[in-house]
């Protein structure tokens, strides 16, 4: 038994600046996708980090919660099956984090769907604010609707590594500078060596990763990977650019990290259209693509594979449908 992936989507592109409203037009999508009702969902997790005016209570995920309509009165309904969600933030990790507790859920039984959904934004909520120098992260919403199946489809178990020393990105509110502003401010500092740091840990990761899953045995290079899909966080603008004239690979995290591995370039999705780092919603942003342009077919699983702050990285192989396809 394992957690797969029922439904994907991503906000609308006309959807306002606000993470809220980000992340509850994705999961309406996907409750469309699946052609399920709200009151089916049983939890909601939310691994958005930046989020409007920089709340901090209540849970942003009772917020989208509401927004959504999960089980908002739900002694009326015929199960009188009480929701829940909370708030699960962990940066560009996050999302396989929430898969993790999802399985914990789904496979106990406590739950029969659990909704994942993620969405960052500028705290004031200005579009033109995101995907900048100051704040790189772009403004856009996604979501994952999970279950359990009895067949071999689905998430292996979640791998994590991470690294000493600096953090590598802070993301903070400057009490003392922020005034009347402040609920409109934040500040992104990066260290210097940041993206080479991440890259050098993704490696690190997928390495740890196989090697896990392949204990006993001495297949842990790029034969390990055979019809395997990478689909990666993508760290912000400069990021292809600098590690292009560094190490001559081709622009792209995805593409660069699927070289160090010894993947061909067509077998890591970068993702396209999107103004910054997706950030929390990275790996969905990759997922959508990968289906939408039939990347997926010739494939047997995907390796996510995200890196952020902390430095923290995570990791899980998902095994699809014979035919690659999925919702």
């Amino acid at each position: 038994m394992a957690t797969v992936i029922t439904s994907a989507a991503l906000s609308p592109a006309d959807v306002s600046g606000s993470s809220i409203g980000q992340a509850a037009a994705a999961g309406l999508v996907c409750l469309g996708r699946a052609g399920i009702d709200a009151a089916d969902v049983d939890v909601l997790i939310n691994v958005g980090v930046y989020r409007d005016l920089n709340i901090v209570e209540p849970s942003i995920a009772a917020l989208i919660s509401k927004r959504i309509g999960i089980n908002l009165d739900y002694l009326h309904w015929p199960d009188q099956r009480a929701g829940f969600s909370f708030d699960l933030m962990n940066g560009a990790c996050g999302m396989l984090n929430a898969v993790q507790a999802a399985d914990a859920l789904l496979s106990t039984g406590s739950a029969r769907r659990v909704m994942v959904v993620s969405a960052d934004t500028h705290p004031s909520m200005d579009r033109s604010r995101a995907g900048t120098d100051e704040f790189p992260y772009a403004s856009t919403g996604a979501a994952l609707l999970l279950e359990h199946t009895d067949d071999d489809r689905g998430f292996g178990r979640v791998h994590h590594r991470s690294l000493p020393g600096r953090h590598g990105v802070n993301g903070y509110l400057p009490l003392r500078e922020a005034g009347p502003t402040g609920r409109n401010t934040i500040v992104i500092d990066r260290d210097d060596d940041v993206l080479d740091r991440m890259l050098d840990l993704a490696v690190d990761a997928v390495l740890a990763t196989l090697a896990a899953q392949n204990s006993g045995t001495d297949d842990t290079g790029p034969v390990a990977l055979d019809r395997t899909l990478l689909i990666t966080s993508q760290p912000s603008p400069g990021f292809a650019a600098e590690l292009a004239k560094r190490l001559g690979l081709a622009p792209g995290f995805a593409a660069q990290l699927a070289k160090r591995l010894g993947l061909p370039a067509d077998g890591a999705v970068t993702v396209d259209g999107v103004h910054g780092d997706p950030h929390t919603s990275a790996l969905v942003h990759g997922y959508k693509q990968a289906q939408e342009t039939d990347q997926l077919t010739g494939h047997d699983r995907v390796l996510f594979v995200a890196v952020g702050a902390g430095l923290t990285s995570a990791a899980a192989f998902y095994r699809l449908a014979d035919d690659g396809t999925r919702r």
